[in-house]
């Protein structure tokens, strides 16, 4: 199906048309026909899994301008008329290269390009950023908080926070690739051919209130009337008698533990159909050990504690060190809907006509990398990751003491000349499994430049800053510092 044509900013668009203008006309080129190289990194994540392909290609080759959207263009207010004419052709006149899907990368590393006419590449902008910054904020959390669990199960809760079926698809696909095991979401489960999974909601339990006011209330074998929530979790166990997990605290963790246990005892089949509980809320720590303990103490120590309630890698981190006997986390919010960072993709200019350029920042971290770059990844004789190393496209490749050899990251992933596709998601996931068995410490992972990309970032810099006519002509007030 054909997307939305007009996927930019109206800049890009205003920048599109200048550049074809004669005004923009550069030693009898224009702007717009003259060959142009941007990147794409991440700033924001430590490290994360390059995804979102798929997207780029369906944003690349699906978008579909119309009559009225090419109107639109022409009748905008800055007079749009050479851009509007110009894209009424179909243009794929530019090369892509991208790192392999399920690639683990770090903040800063280049992990796509574009080269083409600069009239044309810089209005892919929102097309790369709106490809990767999603899915890599969704896989970068979940490679995190599997990192922090180790061998637990992680599950992906996260579809009622997902604002969109849509979203909570692309969450449950991109948090599979990142590590996670399985997903709640059932369209997701059945596209994806994910395992589903799922408990029960609080809602259910309190339905069962209704008992309160029975006039035939349920008694116990001593005759004693039986507490709703105890009943609830009775009926749940026959209706699932080849294992299930109750939920514990719609109530208190110490009624549901108690009713849990009583449930699960009252009969051999209702025994053998508690294979977990779930805990949602208070010191998960200080509950995962109570519960732990008197599971244990009723003769219950094989069934699995599953935690949820807003887990982060932090909190995972935190929880494995006290409570190694827990068997899993269902996450939700901290996937993709409440997060303290995104990915923060980005799409930098790094060469005209073949020429390295850069962007100057005051705030640290926002300056670009000059030139067209490749990343190469250095491996030591067990092919154990050691470092990347981000060099210029035009250097050869790296050696050292400290490696035995260096494979190129950026490759070829679109020209005119074929088609393109993606693995699976099993089989980024696949990948992504296997590279973090090569890295001896992820999270102190070196990236450098090389020495002649650090010079050649250097000298540009110093020469962008001189300015012959320095403050001529200008009046001058106390510049901040």
């Amino acid at each position: 199906m054909a997307e939305s044509g007009l996927n930019f900013d109206r800049y890009h668009a205003t920048m599109g048309n200048f550049a074809l203008t004669h005004h923009a006309v550069i030693d009898g080129s224009p702007l717009a026909d003259i060959d142009a190289t941007f990147y794409v990194t991440q700033r924001k994540m430590p490290f994360a899994p390059c995804v979102g392909h798929e997207r780029l290609i369906r944003s690349l080759f699906s978008e579909k301008l119309d009559i009225p959207r090419l109107r639109f263009i022409k009748q905008d207010k800055a007079g749009l008329s050479l851009l509007a004419e110009k894209m009424d052709l179909d243009q794929r006149s530019f090369k892509i290269r991208t790192v392999a899907p399920g690639t683990i990368m770090f903040a800063g590393e280049p992990i796509a390009d574009i080269e083409g006419p600069f009239g044309l590449v810089q209005m892919m902008e929102v097309k790369f950023e709106h490809a990767f910054d999603e899915p890599m904020t969704i896989a970068g959390n979940a490679l995190d908080m599997k990192l922090e669990a180790g061998e637990r199960s992680c599950s992906d809760f996260s579809l009622r926070r997902d604002g969109s079926a849509e979203r909570a698809l692309e969450v449950a696909k991109y948090s599979f690739v990142g590590g996670f095991d399985d997903t709640s979401n059932m369209e997701a489960a059945f596209l994806l051919d994910i395992n589903a999974v799922g408990t029960m909601a609080h809602y259910l339990v309190q339905a069962f209130q209704i008992f309160m006011k029975s006039v035939n209330p349920e008694r116990d074998v001593n005759r004693k009337i039986k507490h709703f929530q105890q009943i609830a979790f009775e009926r749940w166990l026959d209706a699932h008698p080849n294992g299930t997990t109750l939920l514990l605290d719609t109530i208190s963790l110490k009624l549901g533990v108690i009713h849990a246990i009583r449930a699960a005892k009252s009969t051999d089949a209702r025994r053998k159909a508690l294979k977990a509980v779930r805990i949602d809320s208070g010191d998960l720590i200080k509950n995962s050990k109570w519960a732990q303990e008197m599971l244990q103490k009723n003769g219950l120590g094989d069934v699995k504690i599953i935690l949820t309630a807003d887990l982060d890698a932090g909190k995972i981190k935190d929880i494995v060190a006290e409570c190694p006997f827990v068997f899993g986390f269902g996450i939700g919010t901290k996937l993709i809907a409440e997060v303290d960072r995104i990915a923060g993709v980005i799409f930098k200019l790094c060469s005209i006509a073949k020429k390295p350029t850069l962007k100057c920042s005051e705030t640290k971290g926002k300056e670009t990398i000059p030139g067209k770059v490749q990343i190469w990844r250095c491996l030591d004789e067990g092919l154990r990751y050691v470092k990347d190393v981000i060099a210029m496209h035009e250097e050869n490749k790296p050696w050292g003491d400290d490696f035995k050899n260096a494979v190129p990251l950026l490759n070829q992933f679109y020209d005119s000349s074929g088609n393109i596709s993606t693995p699976s998601i099993n089989r980024q996931k696949d990948f992504v499994l296997e590279q973090l068995k090569r890295f001896k410490d992820i999270r102190n992972y070196r990236v450098e430049f090389s020495k002649h990309l650090q010079m050649t970032r250097e000298g540009i810099i110093n020469k962008i800053n001189q300015d012959d006519m320095d403050e001529d002509g200008v009046v001058m007030v106390g510049y901040p510092s």
